[in-house]
Protein backbone atom coordinates (compact mmCIF):
# COMPACT_ATOMS: atom_id res chain seq x y z
CA UNK A 1 0.00 0.00 0.00
CA UNK A 2 1.78 3.14 -1.19
CA UNK A 3 0.64 6.23 0.69
CA UNK A 4 1.30 9.94 0.32
CA UNK A 5 -0.58 12.58 2.33
CA UNK A 6 -3.21 9.91 2.99
CA UNK A 7 -4.07 10.65 6.64
CA UNK A 8 -7.72 11.25 5.77
CA UNK A 9 -8.34 7.91 4.03
CA UNK A 10 -5.73 5.35 5.01
CA UNK A 11 -7.39 4.24 8.26
CA UNK A 12 -10.33 2.84 6.26
CA UNK A 13 -8.00 1.10 3.84
CA UNK A 14 -6.01 -0.53 6.65
CA UNK A 15 -9.21 -1.51 8.48
CA UNK A 16 -10.45 -3.26 5.33
CA UNK A 17 -7.31 -5.43 5.32
CA UNK A 18 -7.73 -6.23 9.02
CA UNK A 19 -11.31 -7.33 8.23
CA UNK A 20 -10.26 -9.89 5.59
CA UNK A 21 -11.61 -13.43 6.03
CA UNK A 22 -8.11 -14.63 5.13
CA UNK A 23 -5.90 -14.17 8.18
CA UNK A 24 -2.51 -15.17 6.73
CA UNK A 25 -1.19 -11.89 5.34
CA UNK A 26 1.22 -9.05 6.00
CA UNK A 27 0.45 -5.46 5.14
CA UNK A 28 3.37 -3.25 4.14
CA UNK A 29 2.48 0.43 4.01
CA UNK A 30 5.10 2.61 2.34
CA UNK A 31 4.65 6.18 3.58
CA UNK A 32 6.15 8.07 0.65
CA UNK A 33 7.53 11.06 2.54
CA UNK A 34 4.18 12.38 3.78
CA UNK A 35 4.17 15.56 5.85
CA UNK A 36 0.76 14.82 7.35
CA UNK A 37 -0.26 12.17 9.89
CA UNK A 38 -0.32 9.24 7.46
CA UNK A 39 1.97 7.00 9.54
CA UNK A 40 0.18 7.84 12.78
CA UNK A 41 -3.16 7.00 11.15
CA UNK A 42 -1.82 3.59 10.11
CA UNK A 43 -0.62 2.80 13.62
CA UNK A 44 -3.93 3.92 15.11
CA UNK A 45 -5.92 1.77 12.68
CA UNK A 46 -3.66 -1.27 13.14
CA UNK A 47 -4.09 -1.21 16.95
CA UNK A 48 -0.84 -3.06 17.45
CA UNK A 49 -1.54 -5.85 14.96
CA UNK A 50 1.91 -7.36 14.25
CA UNK A 51 0.97 -8.10 10.63
CA UNK A 52 0.99 -4.38 9.76
CA UNK A 53 4.33 -2.74 8.94
CA UNK A 54 5.15 0.83 7.94
CA UNK A 55 8.16 1.83 5.85
CA UNK A 56 8.43 5.60 6.27
CA UNK A 57 10.54 7.31 3.61
CA UNK A 58 12.38 10.53 4.33
CA UNK A 59 11.35 12.10 1.02
CA UNK A 60 8.71 11.64 -1.63
CA UNK A 61 9.94 9.34 -4.41
CA UNK A 62 6.68 8.61 -6.23
CA UNK A 63 4.15 5.79 -6.04
CA UNK A 64 5.91 3.50 -8.52
CA UNK A 65 9.17 3.52 -6.56
CA UNK A 66 7.24 3.16 -3.29
CA UNK A 67 5.44 0.12 -4.68
CA UNK A 68 8.78 -1.44 -5.58
CA UNK A 69 10.03 -0.92 -2.04
CA UNK A 70 6.84 -2.51 -0.76
CA UNK A 71 6.84 -5.72 -2.77
CA UNK A 72 10.60 -6.19 -2.39
CA UNK A 73 10.17 -5.88 1.38
CA UNK A 74 7.44 -8.51 1.45
CA UNK A 75 7.98 -12.22 2.10
CA UNK A 76 4.99 -13.89 0.43
CA UNK A 77 4.89 -15.44 -3.03
CA UNK A 78 1.62 -13.61 -3.76
CA UNK A 79 1.59 -9.79 -3.74
CA UNK A 80 -1.68 -7.83 -3.58
CA UNK A 81 -2.06 -4.10 -4.20
CA UNK A 82 -4.41 -1.70 -2.42
CA UNK A 83 -4.25 2.08 -2.72
CA UNK A 84 -4.51 4.15 0.44
CA UNK A 85 -7.92 5.58 -0.50
CA UNK A 86 -9.54 2.28 -1.54
CA UNK A 87 -11.28 -0.44 0.47
CA UNK A 88 -10.86 -4.19 0.04
CA UNK A 89 -14.08 -6.14 0.54
CA UNK A 90 -13.80 -8.93 3.17
CA UNK A 91 -13.44 -11.88 0.75
CA UNK A 92 -10.93 -10.15 -1.53
CA UNK A 93 -7.69 -11.88 -0.48
CA UNK A 94 -9.28 -15.29 0.12
CA UNK A 95 -10.97 -15.41 -3.27
CA UNK A 96 -7.92 -14.30 -5.20
CA UNK A 97 -5.53 -16.65 -3.40
CA UNK A 98 -7.87 -19.59 -3.99
CA UNK A 99 -8.16 -18.70 -7.67
CA UNK A 100 -4.39 -18.38 -8.16
CA UNK A 101 -3.72 -21.63 -6.32
CA UNK A 102 -6.10 -23.37 -8.72
CA UNK A 103 -4.65 -21.68 -11.83
CA UNK A 104 -0.85 -21.83 -11.72
CA UNK A 105 -0.69 -20.42 -15.26
CA UNK A 106 -2.10 -17.04 -14.15
CA UNK A 107 0.58 -14.50 -13.21
CA UNK A 108 -1.60 -11.50 -12.37
CA UNK A 109 -5.23 -11.61 -11.29
CA UNK A 110 -7.58 -8.65 -11.00
CA UNK A 111 -11.27 -8.33 -10.23
CA UNK A 112 -14.30 -6.16 -10.75
CA UNK A 113 -14.70 -3.09 -8.54
CA UNK A 114 -17.37 -0.74 -7.28
CA UNK A 115 -16.30 2.76 -8.30
CA UNK A 116 -17.23 5.29 -5.62
CA UNK A 117 -16.69 9.00 -5.13
CA UNK A 118 -14.78 10.57 -2.24
CA UNK A 119 -17.89 10.34 -0.04
CA UNK A 120 -18.35 6.64 -0.76
CA UNK A 121 -21.33 7.08 -3.10
CA UNK A 122 -21.54 4.34 -5.71
CA UNK A 123 -20.90 5.67 -9.22
CA UNK A 124 -20.81 2.43 -11.19
CA UNK A 125 -19.53 -1.14 -11.08
CA UNK A 126 -16.71 -1.94 -13.52
CA UNK A 127 -16.19 -5.52 -14.67
CA UNK A 128 -13.03 -6.23 -16.66
CA UNK A 129 -12.75 -8.97 -19.32
CA UNK A 130 -12.02 -12.28 -17.56
CA UNK A 131 -9.52 -14.06 -19.79
CA UNK A 132 -6.04 -13.33 -21.13
CA UNK A 133 -6.94 -13.45 -24.82
CA UNK A 134 -9.62 -10.77 -24.43
CA UNK A 135 -7.28 -8.57 -22.40
CA UNK A 136 -4.51 -8.99 -24.97
CA UNK A 137 -6.79 -8.03 -27.87
CA UNK A 138 -7.64 -4.69 -26.31
CA UNK A 139 -4.31 -4.01 -24.62
CA UNK A 140 -3.46 -0.94 -26.72
CA UNK A 141 -6.69 0.79 -25.78
CA UNK A 142 -7.66 -0.33 -22.27
CA UNK A 143 -5.79 -1.10 -19.06
CA UNK A 144 -6.35 -4.82 -18.35
CA UNK A 145 -6.69 -4.28 -14.60
CA UNK A 146 -8.09 -1.99 -11.96
CA UNK A 147 -4.83 -1.62 -10.07
CA UNK A 148 -6.19 -1.86 -6.51
CA UNK A 149 -7.77 -5.23 -7.34
CA UNK A 150 -4.58 -6.93 -8.53
CA UNK A 151 -2.87 -9.89 -6.88
CA UNK A 152 0.24 -11.15 -8.66
CA UNK A 153 3.00 -13.65 -8.27
CA UNK A 154 6.39 -12.55 -7.03
CA UNK A 155 7.93 -14.39 -10.00
CA UNK A 156 6.09 -12.03 -12.35
CA UNK A 157 7.39 -8.94 -10.55
CA UNK A 158 10.93 -10.28 -10.54
CA UNK A 159 10.84 -11.17 -14.24
CA UNK A 160 9.47 -7.77 -15.30
CA UNK A 161 11.55 -5.77 -12.82
CA UNK A 162 8.45 -4.36 -11.17
CA UNK A 163 7.16 -0.84 -11.69
CA UNK A 164 9.03 1.80 -13.70
CA UNK A 165 10.34 4.24 -11.08
CA UNK A 166 10.43 7.18 -13.48
CA UNK A 167 6.71 7.14 -14.31
CA UNK A 168 4.63 9.40 -12.05
CA UNK A 169 1.28 8.12 -13.41
CA UNK A 170 -0.15 5.03 -15.15
CA UNK A 171 2.87 2.99 -13.98
CA UNK A 172 0.63 -0.04 -13.53
CA UNK A 173 -0.42 -0.05 -17.21
CA UNK A 174 3.25 0.19 -18.17
CA UNK A 175 3.96 -2.92 -16.08
CA UNK A 176 1.18 -4.93 -17.71
CA UNK A 177 2.32 -3.88 -21.19
CA UNK A 178 5.85 -5.06 -20.41
CA UNK A 179 4.40 -8.37 -19.29
CA UNK A 180 2.51 -8.71 -22.57
CA UNK A 181 5.71 -7.95 -24.48
CA UNK A 182 7.93 -10.39 -22.58
CA UNK A 183 5.42 -13.20 -22.99
CA UNK A 184 5.07 -16.30 -20.87
CA UNK A 185 2.58 -14.60 -18.52
CA UNK A 186 -1.18 -14.82 -18.42
CA UNK A 187 -3.62 -12.33 -16.96
CA UNK A 188 -7.18 -12.82 -15.72
CA UNK A 189 -9.94 -11.01 -13.85
CA UNK A 190 -12.56 -12.31 -11.46
CA UNK A 191 -16.11 -11.10 -12.22
CA UNK A 192 -16.94 -10.36 -8.59
CA UNK A 193 -16.39 -6.81 -7.26
CA UNK A 194 -13.73 -7.16 -4.56
CA UNK A 195 -12.74 -3.51 -3.98
CA UNK A 196 -14.37 -0.13 -3.45
CA UNK A 197 -12.30 2.03 -5.78
CA UNK A 198 -12.30 5.79 -5.16
CA UNK A 199 -12.37 7.76 -8.38
CA UNK A 200 -13.49 10.98 -10.01
CA UNK A 201 -16.24 11.00 -12.66
CA UNK A 202 -13.99 12.79 -15.18
CA UNK A 203 -10.37 11.83 -15.76
CA UNK A 204 -7.62 14.31 -15.05
CA UNK A 205 -5.87 15.45 -18.22
CA UNK A 206 -2.51 14.50 -16.72
CA UNK A 207 -3.70 10.89 -16.51
CA UNK A 208 -4.78 10.93 -20.15
CA UNK A 209 -1.39 12.27 -21.28
CA UNK A 210 0.40 9.69 -19.15
CA UNK A 211 -1.64 6.91 -20.73
CA UNK A 212 -0.63 8.11 -24.19
CA UNK A 213 3.02 8.18 -23.10
CA UNK A 214 2.87 4.58 -21.87
CA UNK A 215 1.47 3.46 -25.22
CA UNK A 216 4.27 5.23 -27.07
CA UNK A 217 6.84 3.60 -24.75
CA UNK A 218 5.33 0.21 -25.54
CA UNK A 219 5.34 0.92 -29.26
CA UNK A 220 9.03 1.86 -29.22
CA UNK A 221 9.86 -1.23 -27.18
CA UNK A 222 7.94 -3.56 -29.48
CA UNK A 223 8.81 -1.90 -32.79
CA UNK A 224 5.14 -1.00 -33.32
CA UNK A 225 5.22 2.78 -33.27
CA UNK A 226 2.44 3.20 -35.85
CA UNK A 227 0.06 1.11 -33.78
CA UNK A 228 1.13 2.93 -30.63
CA UNK A 229 0.66 6.37 -32.23
CA UNK A 230 -2.84 5.45 -33.35
CA UNK A 231 -3.72 4.19 -29.86
CA UNK A 232 -2.20 7.27 -28.19
CA UNK A 233 -4.07 9.61 -30.54
CA UNK A 234 -7.34 7.84 -29.83
CA UNK A 235 -6.81 8.04 -26.06
CA UNK A 236 -5.91 11.73 -26.23
CA UNK A 237 -8.97 12.47 -28.36
CA UNK A 238 -11.29 10.60 -26.02
CA UNK A 239 -9.71 12.33 -23.04
CA UNK A 240 -10.06 15.78 -24.62
CA UNK A 241 -13.75 15.16 -25.28
CA UNK A 242 -14.27 13.92 -21.73
CA UNK A 243 -12.52 16.98 -20.31
CA UNK A 244 -15.16 19.19 -21.91
CA UNK A 245 -17.69 17.68 -19.53
CA UNK A 246 -20.22 17.14 -22.31
CA UNK A 247 -21.09 13.64 -21.15
CA UNK A 248 -21.75 14.85 -17.62
CA UNK A 249 -23.96 17.61 -19.03
CA UNK A 250 -25.95 15.15 -21.13
CA UNK A 251 -26.35 12.90 -18.09
CA UNK A 252 -27.82 15.76 -16.05
CA UNK A 253 -30.39 16.70 -18.69
CA UNK A 254 -33.99 16.04 -17.60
Amino acid sequence: MPAYQAAGTIARAVASVLAQTLADWELIVVDDGSSDATTAAVHAAAKGDPRVFVRRLSKNIGAAAALNIGWRSSRAELVAILDADDIALPERLAQQRKSLEGQPNISALGAAAHFVDSRGKLLRTVIQPPDHSALQRRRWYRNPFIHSTVMMRRTFLKATGGYADGLPLIYDYDLWMRGFFLGGFEYANLPEPLVLYTTQPIQRWAMVRAGARVRLRAGAREGRLLRACWAATRVLTEGAVEQTGIFSWLHRRP
